[in-house]
């Protein structure tokens, strides 16, 4: 099994800034990042491979050419793991599950879920609704009640919260999160506040798609409180936070295709690998254990096979 880290795609954003260069990432000077797509292989924003035998080629053409190497994967690349960095609010989005997007853009639904990282003081994400039936939904979408329609929820550092397909949701400003999604970019925008485009005119807004994909009543939240459990599974990934100090070695009970990783914070080693914060990298070939030391804490993702 090899080990290998991956140079991430930057993606610009309104609601942008620097703070990607708190993860020691060099951005593209006089540009507001907000995304750093850090294992990707969405033809949106690639990955690309740092060393080994593969480095300087994205994920997906190795990906494509090497089935092998990800346990013989049927099927387009699943998981898209970003860092997000708002000095804004993010728009208030829902996205599509599998039966709506593969029918309108021929793609994967949109599942995600977040890891928090740094949150200000009082901090809170839009995670879910208010409205019991589709009528009530429409008609405070129509009337701008975004107060009475938006729940807000209280976050802290190192609260998981799952978003499905049909979730009205959106980060907030000072909230970094580590999202682990499925490798889809389809976003439906409910509400922007009121923000225009570099033109003038008023960002566009996706309000037919919105209501037909949101779940109403509201889906169930999956908040998992920091210290609570370490992993989270579901049939589209599966996540777990790994704190090298208390467990040096990872033996997994799953059994991954593959592992993709990303250092949310510290100094270290994984299998005599120097690695810091806001490294990322996958493994290619057969799952072996993980050997680590020092301080590091890291946020693994993968998909299970079904037998």
């Amino acid at each position: 099994m090899e080990l290998v880290k991956l140079r991430p795609y930057f993606s610009e954003k309104i609601w942008g800034g620097r703070g990607l260069e708190n993860f020691g990432f060099q951005l593209p000077e006089n540009k507001n990042i907000g995304e750093a797509w850090v294992i990707s292989a969405h033809p949106n924003g690639l990955s690309t491979f740092v060393n080994g035998s593969f480095a300087n080629q994205s994920l997906a053409d190795v990906f494509e050419n090497n089935r092998h190497l990800f346990g013989n994967f049927e099927g387009e690349f699943p998981l898209l793991v970003k860092i997000l960095t708002p000095n804004d609010f993010l728009s208030v989005q829902v996205h599509p599950d599998d039966t709506y997007a593969q029918a309108k853009h021929n793609s994967l639904g949109k599942p995600e879920s977040w890891y928090v990282l740094e949150a200000p003081e009082n901090a809170f994400l839009i995670y879910g609704h208010n409205a019991k039936t589709k009528n009530e939904l429409t008609t405070l979408i129509d009337n701008k009640k975004w107060e009475q329609l938006l729940r807000k929820v209280p976050v802290k550092v190192g609260d998981f919260l799952y978003v499905a397909p049909g979730k009205i949701h959106a980060v907030t400003p000072g909230v970094v999160v580590c999202e682990i999604q499925r490798s889809s970019d389809i976003t439906y925008r409910l509400y922007d506040y009121d923000r225009l485009d570099d033109s003038g005119q008023p960002r566009r807004l996706d309000l037919a798609d919105s209501i037909a994909c949101t779940t109403v009543p509201d889906s169930e939240d999956v908040i998992i409180k920091e210290g609570k459990k370490a992993i989270f599974n579901n049939d589209y990934f599966s996540v777990y936070h790994w704190n090298v100090q208390a467990e040096p070695t990872l033996v997994l009970s799953e059994k991954p295709y593959w592992l993709q990783l990303t250092v949310l914070s510290g100094n270290g080693q994984i299998n005599h690998q120097n690695f810091k914060k806001g490294d990322s990298a996958i493994t290619l070939g057969p799952i072996e254990p993980l050997q680590a030391n020092g301080d590091l804490k890291i946020l693994l993702s993968w998909v299970n096979k079904k037998n």
